[in-house]
Order: structure tokens, then sequence, then C-alpha cells
């Protein structure tokens, strides 16, 4: 059977050749069948010669191989899938919804750390969470006393001031109101500041008066002019009386609440307050925290 169809096979295509050979020379031929076959094309040109199939506009096998060759056409391609923009796009949108949920809850998280700070520090104070306070050693409480001289020959009244427990190298200032007759008299009013050179300080002034009682109140300030210690007192003929007053200094314990706005200078004891109340920019954070909260956890509408 394999013998039989090949011979078929081999007759049809003598058939075929014969069928363009009479073709050939009666001058039917396609003359693309002419570029495409050398054999023809080469018997074409020796019948009816070379000019005659220029004019005819029939090319050469040659001049077409050629020609293929300078554009490089190849029977020979490259399966090579380059990927679409939509994909790119696709995964692109997909890297963004794998962000977006991380930055929401970064959002929430700052917003409810940061809110929660500010009002715990509005309510209990950040010194009670973490202390941060500190607090200056002092040498021991400042004293501030008086004694007083009376002169009856000269009717001078003279006011000795004692100060212990002062910081070296800072600024005092005391400061007096002197009157007579029972306080009615404003008779000498005055104030005398020092930079502490000890820990210990005795100032002394005189005032001229006539009608008893006398009296006096002086006040000790530090280089703030914050009143440290208030003393006061009062004299006649038959009785003397004297009194001080000691202000208590600021103290951590009783002021845990770091005000916000002086933040940088956290270890002063300046920088905290008492607990309970906030100022402007607490309730500014408040609201910026809370906003920053909402933000992260609000849901996008499809």
């Amino acid at each position: 059977m394999g013998f039989i169809h090949e011979g078929a096979i081999s007759q049809q295509q003598i058939m075929n050749e014969g069928g363009r050979l009479r073709e050939l020379l009666d001058g039917s031929m396609d003359p693309s069948e002419l570029e495409n076959y050398n054999e023809f094309y080469r018997l074409a040109e020796r019948i009816y010669g070379r000019e005659a199939l220029d004019e005819m506009g029939i090319t050469t096998p040659e001049e077409i191989e050629e020609e293929k060759a300078q554009n490089g056409s190849s029977e020979f391609t490259h399966d090579v899938i380059l990927p679409s923009s939509k994909t790119d796009s696709k995964v692109e949108e997909t890297i963004n919804l794998d962000k977006k949920p991380k930055r929401k809850l970064f959002l929430t998280l700052i917003g409810i750390i940061g809110l929660l700070l500010v009002v715990s520090n509005i309510l209990v104070g950040v010194d009670a969470i973490v202390p941060l306070c500190e607090e200056v050693e002092p040498l021991g409480e400042i004293e501030f006393t008086n004694d007083i001289v009376f002169n009856g020959s000269t009717s001078t009244l003279t006011i000795y001031w004692g100060v212990e427990n002062v910081n070296i190298g800072e600024n005092y200032t005391i400061t007096w109101d002197i009157s007579q007759n029972g306080s009615q008299e404003l008779v000498d009013s005055g104030n005398f500041s020092w930079l502490a050179n000890g820990n210990s300080f005795i100032h002394a002034h005189s005032v001229s008066v006539e009608i008893e009682p006398y009296s006096w109140i002086t006040k000790l300030l530090d280089g703030n002019m914050t009143i440290i210690s208030t003393t006061n007192g009062d004299y006649s003929s038959s009785e003397v009386s004297a009194m001080s007053i000691i202000v208590s200094e600021k103290n951590c314990e009783d002021n845990p609440k770091l005000i916000l706005s002086e933040i940088m200078d956290y270890q002063d004891i300046d920088s905290w307050t008492q607990t309970g109340n906030g100022d402007m920019l607490d309730g500014m954070l408040i609201m910026t925290f809370s906003f920053i909260s909402l933000l992260g956890m609000r849901k996008k509408r499809n």
C-alpha cells in the first residue's frame, strides 16, 4: 500500500510540472511563479530573453533572496509574551490594597496612644507613671528671721533680718514696710537685693519713729521675685511680738502633671503643676489625636 501511495504522489508532481511547462511555452504562466521557481525562470530567460522578462516586471529569484536578507525576514518567530499595562495596573492595585490596611492601623495606633498620654497627664500626671521630675536637694528649709532694737533716746527703730540656707550664686531680695501709730501711718518702705556668696546673710535697717506702737512687714524673694518667706511684727514699750511665715517649696509629689509647653525643660520643677486641669495646648492635642484615630478607623465607601 505504501508503494502505491508514493507512486501516486510522484505521478501528480510530474503532471503539475508538465502543466507549468505548457503555460511557460504558450506565455500564460503567472509571473509570480517564475519568481518563486528558479528553474522555470532560467528556462523562460533562455526562451524569451532577460530584457523581455524585465519589461514584464518579473524579478529574478536572486533579487528576491537579497531583498529578504536585507529586510531580515525569517520564518522563525520568538514566542515572547510581554505583560500588558492592565496586568501592571492590577499588580500595583494589589500592592496598594496591601499597604492601605497597614497605614490605617498605624494612624489608629498613633491617635489612641497620643490621646491616652494627654488624658493620663491631665488626670493623674505623667510623673506618677514615669518619674521624670527632678527635685534639687536643698541645703535645708530657708529660714528668715528678724530682731528689733529700739533706742528711746534717739527714737530709732532698727530691724535685723537674718537669712539661712540660701543657695550660693543666686539673687535674693528683702522688702519692708514700717509703720507707726498702730499701722495707721507709713514711716518707711524699701528693699535690698544681694547675690549670695554664702549660705547665710544678715541685713539691718534703721528708721526714726515717734508714735507707738510701731509695726512692720517684710518679705524674702528669690531671683524670680517669688515670695519665699514673710515676717511681720510690732513694738511697743510694754510688749514686743513677731511672727514669721515660710512659704513651702514646690515639689514633684504635689505637681505630677507636665506642662506640655515646657516639655523641653521637664527636669525643672517649674515645668510641672497640679493635675485635674488642662490648658489650651492639652485641648488642641486631644482634638488632634481624636481626629487621627477616627481617620484611621474610617471605612472606605464602595
